[in-house]
């Protein structure tokens, strides 16, 4: 049996969306203590009435729990599982037309929250993540997913290329993008595959050399302004929703 870990979630957003999509997993919510804020009012209304336990606290305890200052609130302790055990094989054996972001080194949290929630906004069922050198998937990053990390199995791995010779193998489509890459992200229509599998890189070296080497094929997003590249979340949605589009 795998052993359960503590993780909080914080913000009025997300702890709502918790609520209504996971609150199985949840522990305990913490509210400030003598709130006057109507959203509050009515987040305690929506946890009550799904049997949850409900304690008033300080905000300084607040944000001792979620290790920030913006809690907006309330902070929700969840159950989670360590996310180095997951059954690749299991998965691919089961999951019809896997649709998989691998995340190669994305350092900053805010980004890193920001592609969870566009993951899971566009249907994608796995979400690998490199697990060194990269943000763990801590309340910042639950925060910034607005309760993206629940109804998705994310795995975190440092062997990424052994993770992408094992799709290939399952005959799965590996996308890479790179802003110097020759092909158009729109030439995404032009493909047919049984899954695919799309990787991004790091804010600001992009992906590993190897991992680019282990990708069928790579894609570019042009850019008609002065500035270099686009960030990291907003290249993330563009490629996942084009992906989207011909599944």
């Amino acid at each position: 049996m795998i052993d359960k870990e503590v993780r909080y979630i914080y913000g009025i957003h997300a702890v709502f969306n918790i609520i209504n999509s996971d609150h199985n997993k949840i522990k305990k919510i913490y509210l400030k203590k003598n709130y006057t804020s109507k959203n509050l009012a009515n987040l305690f209304a929506e946890a009550i009435d799904a049997g949850l336990y409900v304690e008033e606290v300080n905000t300084d305890k607040l944000s001792i729990l979620c290790e920030s200052n913006k809690h907006q609130g309330v902070v929700c302790e969840m159950e989670d599982i360590d996310l180095s055990f997951f059954d690749l094989d299991n998965y691919l054996s089961l999951t019809k037309k896997p649709f998989i972001l691998i995340l190669d080194q994305i350092k900053d949290p805010n980004n890193l929250g920001a592609c969870i929630r566009t993951a899971n906004a566009v249907g994608c069922s796995l979400i690998v993540k490199r697990k060194s050198n990269s943000s763990p998937i801590s309340p910042s990053v639950h925060k910034a997913s607005c309760g993206g990390t629940s109804g998705i199995n994310i795995y975190e791995s440092n062997d990424l290329s052994g993770i992408l010779k094992k799709l290939k193998k399952h005959n799965i489509t590996v996308i890479g993008t790179d802003h110097r890459a020759k092909d158009n992200y729109q030439e995404i229509s032009q493909l047919e595959y049984n899954g695919v599998c799309v990787v991004m890189g790091s804010e600001d070296v992009g992906m590993s050399r190897g991992l680019k080497n282990s990708c069928d094929i790579m894609y570019s997003i042009p850019i008609q302004g002065s500035v270099a590249c686009l960030n990291i979340s907003v290249a993330c949605g563009i490629i996942l929703y084009e992906v989207a589009k011909y599944r």
